[in-house]
């Protein structure tokens, strides 16, 4: 059996390792050490070995350190560890219409001749790993994560290599997505019914209908081939944008109860409408990759309210400076959704970093948020509606630093927390099993692109 498993994302070029084990490692007969070989083949070749029994014969790639030797460890157990393998060129297959590099996929094949104590004949053992994809440049890595999420999530025990669906209900969706995020942010806060039922209109185009999604089916092409109406990316693409942010520098916010997080416009409206002026939530923008955005309630001209929206914070933003400063910055946003004070909420979030001391001859300088300030520039800036505030960083002197807060201490029944509408959907994650191991993780070094890897990088594209 394969007890390690490769990456199931591989890039050329890059070293990995992976463990096989022999079961009956006490019954092997002493001698000649029991050599194992590896070699890498497709989804065809793993269809025909599983239906015709039939070997691979044709070498569709270049597999480096593809031997080990089977080995009885401290533990007792009989394996074979390939350290430092890597794949150092493949032979891509003829593809089908619009499929794309990343949709192919391989796997690992394991064979050897084992001799057993008190049999005269070696035994031919042979064994496949998971299927895994081979890219060439870490820009691939995305769109081959998403290949591997759909095999993992949807494929049917016992299947013939490496056949997956083409369409899901899309609460088998809700529950991939719902494990991934919490898996890949390291959160035990799953979504809440707001949450699940904007990801639902995404994928599915359907902003209006607030109706019952479960039962609809979800296709691949949805998923990650078709671009979102209106935005140059997929919906898979969008999301992992959102586990990437999330992950380095939203963690603590969103498992604190603080981000409200996937909501459309019609139920953000529908939870602000009647609070006052000031009151503020987070969420997670759905123009574009990677953004979050504060939608908070402002006066309108005729005396009424209206709901805007700043000018979502990216992930580079946020290295600049934190969300939970970028909150203080922002004198007219005063009480989180419900009705929290923000001070009392953000105040563990706020940093005051000393200014260093002069010994140059230069002024000091500190940044600090502001908004609705016409941009210095000629080019426009990304809003998601017209009346969306653009927010820019500026150099403040010591004197104009925004002043500290009385330190306010939360008990946990003050945190934040939505109320979920009630729906069809309501209470789906029950059940769910721990998904860590669920999505294995590919360590991809990134480097400058080879002549080779450009034109498949272009390859991609044109599909």
């Amino acid at each position: 059996m394969v007890d390690k498993q490769p990456p199931q994302v591989i890039k050329t070029q890059s070293k990995f390792s992976t463990t096989v084990r022999y079961l009956l490692g006490d019954k092997v007969a002493p001698g000649k050490p029991v050599l194992i070989k590896a070699q890498i083949i497709t989804e065809a070749q793993a269809r025909n070995l599983r239906q015709l029994g039939t070997v691979p014969s044709e070498n569709v790639g270049e597999l480096i350190n593809n031997t080990a030797i089977l080995e009885h460890t401290s533990s007792k157990s009989t394996c074979a560890t390939f350290r430092n393998m890597s794949i150092k060129k493949i032979k891509r297959a003829d593809r089908k219409g619009s499929e794309s590099v990343t949709e192919e996929k391989f796997a690992l094949f394991f064979t050897t001749e084992i001799s057993i104590t008190g049999c005269d004949t070696p035994y031919k053992i042979q064994m496949i790993s998971v299927p895994v994809v081979v890219i060439v440049h870490g820009s691939q890595d995305n769109n081959a994560l998403a290949t591997i999420i759909w095999d993992c999530a949807f494929a049917e025990p016992d299947r013939i290599p490496f056949v997956v669906p083409e369409r899901v209900p899309w609460k088998q969706m809700c529950v991939t997505l719902n494990s991934k995020f919490m898996s890949d942010v390291g959160t035990e806060r799953c979504f809440d019914s707001y949450n699940q039922h904007f990801l639902a209109q995404k994928i599915f185009d359907k902003p209006d209908i607030a109706g019952d999604y479960s039962n609809m089916l979800v296709s691949w092409a949805q998923f990650n081939k078709e671009m979102l109406p209106g935005r140059p990316f997929t919906f898979w693409q969008w999301f992992d944008g959102v586990i990437e942010l999330t992950k380095r520098h939203l963690k603590s916010y969103w498992s604190d109860g603080l981000i409200f997080g996937f909501i459309g416009k019609q139920h953000l409206h529908l939870i602000l409408k009647d609070r006052p002026n000031g009151t503020f939530l987070l969420r997670f923008s759905d123009s574009e990759i990677g953004g979050i955005t504060i939608a908070y309630v402002a006066p309108s001209e005729n005396g009424g309210q209206k709901i805007q929206n700043i000018q979502p914070a990216t992930k580079r933003d946020l290295e600049i400076r934190s969300l939970g400063n970028r909150i203080r910055d922002i004198d007219f946003i005063t009480h989180v959704y419900p009705d929290l004070p923000k001070n009392d909420v953000f105040r563990r979030y706020y940093t005051d970093n000393p200014l260093p001391r002069d010994t140059s001859g230069y002024l000091v300088v500190s940044i600090q948020t502001k908004v609705g300030v016409e941009p210095l520039c000629d080019s426009p800036q990304c809003s998601e509606t017209p009346q969306d505030h653009n927010s820019s960083l500026y150099s403040m002197d010591q004197g104009n630093r925004a002043s500290a807060s009385p330190f306010y201490s939360l008990s946990p029944h003050q945190q934040t927390a939505f109320q979920p509408v009630p729906g069809p959907l309501q209470g789906m994650f029950t059940d769910l099993s721990s998904p860590n191991g669920l999505f294995p993780a590919s360590n991809l070094s990134q480097g400058p692109p080879t002549e080779m890897e450009i034109q498949e990088i272009l390859d991609t594209f044109s599909d």
